[in-house]
């Protein structure tokens, strides 16, 4: 026998551990004497793989499972996780296993290690070497606990994606914000968007809330007599997120599209209690393995790390480019959703309470980034970077048609868009007839990849209408910014226009000549 393995505990003490442990809902378990570990929370699904630990470094593990289980029973899988990861990344960072125990000078020669970025990694690895040292379990000096206790620990830089406006982490810009939701509505209309990517995209913006908080709904949590939203409420210290819920208004556009939806889901046998963004429909394959009972209150549900994978994979295929990243496409992820709106909230006067308040905030630690964050910050991005992303996401997508002979439905019903506002005469014609459109037309008309504007159609009056009705907000920007890409849209259609006449005067011109 070498001296090192005659140092070290046997591992036989590995029989001590309880055969069974309970999380902290009391409703998952699983045997801590497996190589792995897996269990539900909530919508979580957890998984630690203990076979990670190799060289020398297996002997640590069945001490490491001892110190892990009062956070199993006490705290959310997500800080388990944490911690075996902050252990692990600790050991991976030496050269080879101690031949004794961990002391204050391996900690040390660690954090020397750390970039500035990573010394939040020495405060989680404290919070599960303390728990270590107090449960008196072997191979970490009891030291290590005094000079961890004793040492400053740097805290995380919350909030520096909002405040510094990163164009890869932090909040979308009022061009992003735009391109964003005009390329999401024309690929769903063009099938390249599952239904579900288009509604989760929506809800996204409209209430700001954590993916977890969206892998948890239900159907029943949409009222469509009402147009509420009633979103779990997650980070409350409650059992699980179906505890407390907040109420969002949703616009009637979108309110439309999710009863059409959930219709269509309960045709196809969902319940009330299904799932909003079930697995098998979010995760056509499946789970790896379904580890929830059918009466499971999350059976059914997506994870949120699958819910936030499979929705970034979709939207990254069309996300238009932005002139922030060298007009590489946008990078899209749920959490920018969330810091986009908590950024619109501050610009819109809204007092930290009440953006504490719609982002399920229980205090108001999280929230002053948005308020202090120089709005002039955000008004010399989207007009340096405005003008430049406009010639690369065009705002009108449609086909220019000279009448309605010439359109793809050729005076069909339903085809034809007229705004009595301006002129009884049509502006052109819907390729798909209106069905199944839930938006304003005709403002909504010149943005979308179904509309054949006519030739000699009224445009110009459009135009006029939206100008006026954007004057009519001198004093809120946001307000006056609502009619941007329409206006864009239709000012592209009479530049269109006028090119083609342009064109047939010089041809004209030319035969006369």
């Amino acid at each position: 026998m070498s001296q090192k393995s005659e140092l070290r505990p046997s591992t036989s003490v590995a029989v001590t551990l309880p055969a069974r442990v309970f999380t902290r809902d009391r409703k998952s378990s699983f045997d801590p004497r497996e190589d792995i570990w897996e269990w539900t929370d909530g919508p979580y699904i957890a998984r630690i793989d203990f076979r990670r630990y190799s060289g020398g470094f297996e002997v640590f593990v069945p001490w490491l499972k001892h110190a892990l289980l009062p956070f199993v029973s006490g705290h959310s899988s997500a800080h388990v996780i944490n911690l075996q990861e902050a252990f692990a990344h600790f050991v991976d960072s030496m050269d080879a296993c101690p031949e004794g125990d961990i002391t204050p000078q391996h900690i040390s020669n660690y954090a020397a290690t750390l970039g500035v970025g990573q010394m939040g990694r020495v405060g989680t690895l404290n919070g599960l070497l303390q728990k270590w040292v107090a449960l008196r379990l072997p191979l970490v000096e009891k030291e290590c606990a005094d000079y961890l206790a004793g040492r400053k620990k740097p805290g995380n830089k919350k909030g520096e994606a909002v405040r510094t406006r990163n164009p890869v982490e932090g909040p979308f810009s009022e061009e992003e914000y735009t391109a964003l939701y005009s390329a999401a509505n024309t690929e769903y209309g063009r099938g390249a968007l599952p239904l579900w990517t288009l509604l989760l995209f929506r809800l996204l913006l409209a209430s700001g809330g954590r993916i977890s908080q969206y892998a948890s709904l239900k159907l029943c949590d949409f009222d469509s007599s009402t147009f509420v939203l009633s979103l779990p409420q997650a980070k409350t210290r409650e059992e699980h997120l179906r505890v407390s819920f907040l109420a969002f208004n949703i616009t009637p556009q979108t309110a439309r599209l999710i009863a059409d939806y959930i219709t269509g889901l309960k045709a196809e046998g969902y319940s009330d209690n299904s799932a909003l963004f079930p697995e098998d429909l979010v995760m056509p394959r499946g789970p790896r393995e379904q580890l929830r009972a059918e009466d499971d209150l999350f059976y059914g549900h997506c994870t949120p790390s699958d819910l936030s994978r499979c929705f970034r994979n979709l939207m990254g295929d069309i996300a238009p480019p932005t002139a922030r990243l060298d007009f590489l496409p946008i990078p899209v992820a749920p959490k920018r959703f969330r810091y986009t709106f908590g950024t619109r909230l501050a610009e819109e006067g809204a007092s930290e309470v009440v953006i504490a308040d719609r982002m399920g905030h229980a205090d108001l630690q999280q929230v002053g980034v948005y308020v202090s964050a120089s709005p002039k910050i955000v008004s010399s991005i989207d007009e340096k970077m405005g003008d430049l992303l406009i010639p690369i996401a065009g705002a009108f997508k449609g086909r220019l048609v000279e009448n309605e002979q010439a359109t793809t439905q050729k005076g069909a019903p339903g085809s034809r868009i007229i705004d009595f506002r301006v002129s009884k005469d049509p502006l052109g014609s819907c390729a798909g007839c209106g069905k199944g459109c839930a938006f304003d037309k005709p403002v909504a008309c010149y943005g979308c990849f179904r509309f054949e504007p006519w030739l000699d159609a009224p445009h110009e009056k459009v135009l006029s209408r939206l100008e006026s009705e954007q004057e009519k907000w001198p004093d809120d920007e946001r307000m006056a910014a609502v009619n941007d890409e329409p206006i864009r849209a239709v000012e592209e259609v009479i530049a269109l226009c006028t090119r083609v006449w342009r064109q047939r005067k010089e041809q004209q011109e030319e035969t006369v000549s």
